[in-house]
């Protein structure tokens, strides 16, 4: 049996993107090449890797088998052909990284642009979801770095605190309690427009709210801030967010803040990686510059702020 490795790169593109159009453009092969370079995989392993669903093809117990062993094996390649190239200190290569919606879109979004300029034979692709996708995706392999706003119990997974967020309730500013201090038994009874199931934000409010016996009452669930800021100026119930979505609106005065005693709301982001992975350089890099890029404020920094 000769497994080569342009095969075990286009099984591991295949399994990123799920699709052998996609994968094809990710090896710079056709479609029909990509797709023969995987069928002989199968045949040689005598097995299938792969199981289609819908129009997309999704990793079998033998594919997620295969997919750790394959990805350190290009791993070391790379670490080979970076060690014994003239100027190795220039990044190359792809970089997937797989973020949830309040760090995707605030902060890694741009964080990315600027990378990929300086570092110009780079691309970081950048997936956008909620927490237990990027979870998800990180213990699939699918994405090399992952970055979350909730909880991540999954024993496959390296978890680090990698930034300080707070979370603020708002509401329309003709709102009763528009601009109020209030405590949590005002807030008994209320409609809230929350994130969706698996989001990093709903999940962290929910547990803090709870622990004051809040019981929050969710209205109306939307996957995206700017839906939730939508809803609540239509007068919709309170709303939750990261500070980072609300600064345009609260200066315009479209939305105003509720201060709730007692209701504790910082909360840390996390950079999450599959523990039988090491970072790669362009993943070590690419964690160094969205540090300095985005000023980023840490647990440690805390006291600071």
């Amino acid at each position: 049996m000769r497994i080569t490795l342009k095969q075990l790169m286009i099984f591991e593109a295949v399994a990123r993107t799920g699709q052998v159009a996609k994968a094809a453009e990710r090896v710079n092969l056709s479609a029909p090449a990509t797709s023969m370079a995987l069928s002989e995989l199968e045949k040689q392993l005598d097995t299938r890797l792969f199981e289609r669903i819908g129009n997309r093809l999704q990793l079998n117990s033998q594919g997620s088998l295969l997919l750790p062993l394959a990805s350190d094996v290009l791993q070391r390649i790379e670490r080979i052909e970076q060690a014994f190239t003239p100027n190795n200190h220039e990044l190359a290569g792809m970089l997937n990284v797989s973020a949830s919606s309040t760090i995707g879109n605030f902060l890694l979004a741009k964080a990315a642009v600027a990378f990929s300029q300086q570092h110009v034979q780079t691309q970081v692709d950048l997936a956008i979801d909620n927490t237990r996708k990027v979870i998800r995706d990180v213990a699939e392999f699918r994405a090399e770095l992952g970055f979350i706003e909730g909880y991540c119990l999954d024993s496959r997974i390296a978890v680090l605190p990698w930034h300080q967020d707070c979370l603020k309730v708002f509401c329309h500013p003709a709102h009763p309690l528009a601009g109020s201090k209030v405590s949590p038994s005002e807030l008994k009874g209320l409609s809230w427009v929350l994130r969706e199931e698996g989001s990093g934000t709903r999940e962290y409010f929910v547990d803090a709210a709870n622990r004051l016996d809040l019981q929050p009452e969710a209205r109306f669930c939307f996957p995206t801030p700017d839906a939730i800021k939508q809803a609540v100026k239509q007068g919709a119930g309170l709303g939750v967010l990261s500070e980072l979505t609300l600064d345009k609106e609260l200066a315009r005065r479209e939305l105003a803040l509720v201060e709730v005693e007692g209701l504790a709301l910082e909360r840390p982001f996390y950079l999450i990686r599959h523990k039988s992975h090491s970072l790669t350089p362009l993943a070590q890099a690419f964690i160094d510059f969205c540090g300095k890029f985005l000023k980023l404020k840490t647990v440690a920094d805390k006291g600071s702020h």
